[in-house]
C-alpha cells in the first residue's frame, strides 16, 4: 500500500518550467548556451548546500553581460520561475485529505528553496520538504532517497515518486520505491488510479 507520494518541483508541480531561461534569452539576450557552464558546473555545488549562489555569480554575470546586479538577478529568478501548476496543487491537498503524506523532492539552493517554502507556501502545502540543498546531496546520488526513507520510517514499496527526470525515476526504483515518469496532469490522473486503487473520485 501506497502511503507517502513524493513530487519533483521544476517540470512536475512548477509547470511550465525554464521561464526564467527564456526571460534571459527574449529580454536580455542571455542564451542557455551562455548559461550552461554554469549550471553544469559550480551550481551543482550551491544545490548541495556547499556553495552560496551570491558568491559564486558574479564572474558569471560580468561575462554575461548582466548589469542589474546579483540581489536583482536571483529575484527576478524566484518571480519568473513561481509558475505553479493549480491543478496538481489540488491534487496534492486532496490526497493529503485522504491521509496520503505528500511530500516536494527537489534540487534546489537555498535561495530557491525558501523562496518555495515561504512565497510559494509550500511549507504549507506539504508534509515534508525535501531540498537537496539542506540534505547535502541531490537526486539522483542514492544518499537523497535513502534520507527521505529514514525520515518517512517506510519501506521503499510504500513510497511513490515523481519526477520528469528519467535517471531520477531510475534511482528512485533501484532503491525499490514505485516511480513514475510525469509528462502531463492526465497521465499522471490515470496512473494515480491504477497506483492507490481507487476509484477517480476518491482521488
Amino acid at each position: 500500500m501506497i502511503k507517502a507520494i513524493c513530487f519533483d518541483a521544476d517540470g512536475v508541480l512548477i509547470n511550465p518550467q525554464m521561464q526564467f531561461a527564456r526571460h534571459l534569452q527574449d529580454v536580455y539576450g542571455i542564451a542557455r548556451e551562455m548559461t550552461a557552464p554554469f549550471y553544469n558546473g559550480v551550481f551543482n555545488e550551491c544545490l548541495t548546500g556547499q556553495k552560496e549562489l551570491a558568491d559564486v555569480l558574479p564572474p558569471f554575470l560580468e561575462s554575461w553581460g548582466w548589469q542589474k546586479g546579483v540581489d536583482e538577478f536571483i529575484r527576478t529568478w524566484m518571480l519568473e520561475d513561481d509558475v505553479v501548476d493549480g491543478e496538481l496543487l489540488n491534487k496534492v491537498r486532496r490526497l493529503r485529505n485522504q491521509g496520503l503524506v505528500c511530500c516536494l523532492t527537489t534540487n534546489q539552493e537555498h535561495n530557491r528553496a525558501t523562496y518555495m517554502r515561504n512565497q510559494m507556501g509550500f511549507a504549507n502545502e506539504f508534509d515534508h520538504l525535501f531540498f537537496s540543498c539542506e540534505m547535502g546531496g541531490q537526486k539522483p546520488e542514492d544518499a537523497y532517497y535513502q534520507q527521505i526513507e529514514t525520515t518517512l520510517a517506510l519501506a521503499p514499496h510504500e513510497i511513490l515518486f515523481w519526477d520528469d527526470s528519467q535517471r531520477n525515476v531510475d534511482a528512485a526504483r533501484k532503491r525499490g520505491w514505485q516511480a513514475e515518469i510525469y509528462s502531463s496532469y492526465e497521465d499522471f490522473d490515470l496512473k494515480m488510479v491504477a497506483a492507490c486503487g481507487e476509484s477517480r473520485e476518491d482521488l
